[in-house]
């Protein structure tokens, strides 16, 4: 079973909406067994997820796992790094979007764009 993290950005001044996603963490299938059986039958959003995460299993089943960091152990890497890395994929495409495909359309625009590539 994998888990992943979601991440979005929107800019509704320049009409960009932008959604990614982390690389899926293969986490023992047992977990999300467990996660599935603590979720009751009636739950609404059960096609979609369960009423106790992945996460919350983790926690419960390996104690001394910190649970700000359950990347590591499960993948050899952070937290952190995973995030990290995510988050500099949304700047990145942001800033494509924005600088390929928004026409300035205010006075100021300009500057910002060509501040903008060269960062």
């Amino acid at each position: 079973a994998g888990v992943s993290t979601q991440s979005t950005g929107s800019d509704a001044r320049h009409e960009i909406d932008l959604h990614v996603f982390s690389q899926p963490v293969n986490v023992p299938t047992e977990l999300t067994i467990r996660s599935k059986e603590a979720t009751p039958a009636e739950y609404a959003l059960r096609s979609s997820g369960y009423a106790k995460s992945v996460i919350e299993v983790i926690s419960e089943t390996f104690p001394d796992v910190n649970i700000k960091d359950w990347y590591t152990p499960f993948v050899g890497v952070s937290n952190r790094q995973v995030l990290g890395l995510v988050a500099q994929l949304l700047v990145a495409l942001y800033l494509q979007k924005l600088v390929n495909t928004v026409p300035p359309t205010k006075e100021g625009d300009e500057e910002e764009l060509d501040s903008i590539k060269r960062t």
